[in-house]
C-alpha cells in the first residue's frame, strides 16, 4: 500500500463520518428522551412518585422535541418552489426553468425579485 492509497482512505473515512455525524444529531433527543423516561419508570419503581413524574415529562419533552426536529427537517427538503409547471403560455415542465428565464405567466414578483411560482391558471 503506498502513502496516496492511505491518505484517500483516511479521507473517505473523514467524510463517511461527518455524514453519520449529520444523520445522527437529530435521534440525539429521541435517544435522551427514552433514557430519560427509563430512570424515571426506574424512580417509579423506588416509590418516588413526585421527582420520577418531572422527569417524566422532562423525557416526554424530549421526545416531542424529536418530533419537531424531524417535521421541520423533513419539510426543509422540499423544494420552496412547485416542481412542475403546468403553465399552458411558457410550456415549460419545470418551475425553476420559468424562474431562470424569468416568466412573466407564472412567476411571482416582489417589486423587481422573483420570489417563487404559481401554477395558477387564472392569474
Amino acid at each position: 500500500m503506498s502513502k496516496d492509497e492511505g491518505v484517500r482512505r483516511n479521507n473517505g473515512n473523514r467524510s463517511n463520518n461527518h455524514l453519520k455525524t449529520k444523520n445522527s444529531t437529530a435521534i440525539l433527543p429521541l435517544i435522551g428522551g427514552i433514557a430519560v423516561i427509563g430512570f424515571s419508570v426506574l424512580l417509579l419503581v423506588l416509590r418516588a412518585i413526585i421527582p420520577s413524574l418531572i422527569i417524566m415529562l422532562t423525557g416526554i419533552s424530549l421526545i416531542i422535541y424529536w418530533m419537531y426536529i424531524t417535521r421541520a427537517k423533513n419539510q426543509k427538503n422540499g423544494s420552496k418552489y412547485d416542481k412542475k409547471c403546468i403553465c399552458a403560455i411558457c410550456k415549460h415542465t419545470e418551475s425553476s426553468v420559468c424562474i431562470k428565464q424569468k416568466c412573466v405567466c407564472c412567476s411571482i414578483a416582489k417589486g423587481d425579485k422573483i420570489v417563487g411560482h404559481t401554477n395558477n391558471p387564472l392569474q
